[in-house]
């Protein structure tokens, strides 16, 4: 998975462009939130990054995305807002009531105050695979699909056959 945190010369987002995208970004998720009957879920998509001295992939919090005494939902996208797993992995933040402890604290050029979580506190809630499930197949092709192979057979056949030869062999060198 590449995360990319440059923002190509691009102007930034406005509030309102930013929005726009996590709309969109969140109607990947929202069977979940249905069928998980969570109303009005804490959907904050964010970047992963390796900050310098640190071994493991982190996503950083705005303090008032932390102070709401809510569980956050969260995946990975670029600072353009697109999304940077083929998955579309949701993860869950459960909500501490000790993060202003327990996550490390760090000021952006800007000046911009967040809190670093790294992304193995991060729960794997679902991924595309789980929201698409296989579909049905219909009467012939299941038969199709029960035909045996007979390239795959004629090869277990042949290692079976192969194996015996081995232990007779070994057997007789024994006696």
């Amino acid at each position: 998975m590449t995360i990319t945190t440059k923002n190509n010369d691009k102007k930034r987002m406005t509030p309102e462009e930013r929005k726009a995208s996590v709309k969109i970004l969140l109607k990947e998720h929202e069977q979940y939130f249905t069928d998980s009957k969570i109303k009005n879920p804490a959907y904050i998509p964010k970047m992963a990054y390796r900050p310098t001295g640190k071994d493991e992939l982190h996503v950083t919090f705005f303090p008032s995305e932390l102070e709401n005494n809510q569980d956050i939902y969260t995946e990975f996208v670029s600072i353009d807002y697109e999304t940077e797993d083929p998955k579309r992995t949701l993860y869950l933040l459960k909500y501490n009531p000790h993060w202003k402890e327990e996550y490390e604290l760090i000021t952006s050029n800007s000046g911009f105050k967040r809190h670093m979580v790294p992304v193995g506190e991060l729960k794997v809630i679902n991924d595309i695979t789980d929201r698409n499930p296989i579909p049905e197949f219909t009467k012939e092709e299941k038969e199709f699909y029960k035909l045996p192979n007979p390239e795959t057979e004629r090869d277990i056949v042949d290692v079976l056959k192969g194996i015996e030869k081995a232990l007779l062999s070994i057997n007789q060198k024994l006696k």
